[in-house]
């Protein structure tokens, strides 16, 4: 395809998985009326965030459990799926997975699906807080081969590591697309809203740049639980420019670009300061996969 319309969601998620994924069937609508290839959904925006985190309560875990579901053949995916064949769309979105050998593993998941059908999943690397007491780690980085190019997957924690969007970059990904859950403050630290925005805003932007990729970040927004989120969900150019963006509020963001032509735009162009990747030295990265040496 010589052109992509890609669309992003800023969603208010509840904990209630019919009412969410009835919103989800009406943004896809909403996309499919304004011709999206492609459409984006917040972490945890199925079955809705965590609670308490920060100060874990053993009734988050059991909410997460009761509601989980298998890939793909639960009833949300399977919804899903027919919704990506009927729209001729590609849709990914977050939710609580259960893995289907062992019932009380959970993955905090991504899910891909398109008019093919199921494409894939990627469980969140990265946990922060209490995930980890809920949530197993994932340990791959999949890249999909799409119509409309090929997509890498991360969420939300996951793009404060650099390592993360380069190893998708490194397997040929042209589009990498975070569903987040990120707040409005930051648990257990001082940083107000100025300083999550400047972190959110600064690693949307990098990780496209410093990749040559575009970039989509998919948020919560308003109150869910005992959370209130950030917003701004966002479509960022491979240069590291915000291309369109939702604010504060919910709804749609979404643009048409020809993913290929600008990819090797930014991959030829000759600008200092703007990272190439071939111009990286592998041979002299000798910590960049060491475990850290924690300090005593």
């Amino acid at each position: 395809m010589s052109t992509v319309t890609l669309a992003t969601v800023c969603m208010n998620v509840v904990f209630d998985k019919k009412k969410n994924l009835e919103k989800y069937f009406r943004f896809i609508d909403e996309a499919a009326a304004k011709n999206a290839n492609l459409i984006a959904f917040p972490e945890q925006s199925l079955q809705g965030y965590l609670q308490n985190l920060g100060q874990f309560k053993l009734e988050t875990m059991e909410y997460q459990h009761a509601n989980a579901e298998v890939v793909p053949e639960g009833e949300s995916t399977q919804a899903l799926i027919a919704k990506a064949k009927e729209k001729n769309m590609y849709i990914i979105w977050g939710m609580t997975e259960r893995d289907k050998e062992r019932y009380d593993v959970l993955y905090n998941a991504a899910v891909l699906v398109g008019p093919e059908g199921f494409l894939g999943v990627y469980r969140k690397v990265h946990q922060p807080l209490d995930e980890k007491h809920v949530y197993f780690d994932g340990h791959e980085w999949p890249v999909f081969d799409t119509k409309i190019g090929k997509i890498g997957m991360l969420i939300c924690y996951d793009k404060s590591f650099p390592e993360s969007t380069r190893e998708l970059a490194l397997r040929g990904a042209e589009i990498l697309v975070m569903p987040t859950a990120w707040p409005l403050t930051t648990v257990g630290a001082d940083y107000k809203t100025d300083y999550c925005k400047y972190l959110y805003d600064l690693y949307d932007c990098v990780r496209a740049a410093e990749n040559q990729c575009f970039f989509i970040s998919s948020n919560h927004v308003g109150v869910s639980g005992d959370h209130e989120f950030f917003g701004h969900s966002r479509i960022v150019g491979p240069n590291g420019r915000v291309i369109v963006e939702t604010g504060i509020q919910e709804g749609l963001a979404v643009t048409t670009v020809d993913v290929k032509e600008k990819i090797v735009k930014a991959r030829t162009i000759d600008f200092l300061g703007l990272c190439q990747l071939k111009d990286r030295k592998p041979s002299t990265y000798t910590m960049i996969s060491s475990p850290i040496k924690e300090s005593r």
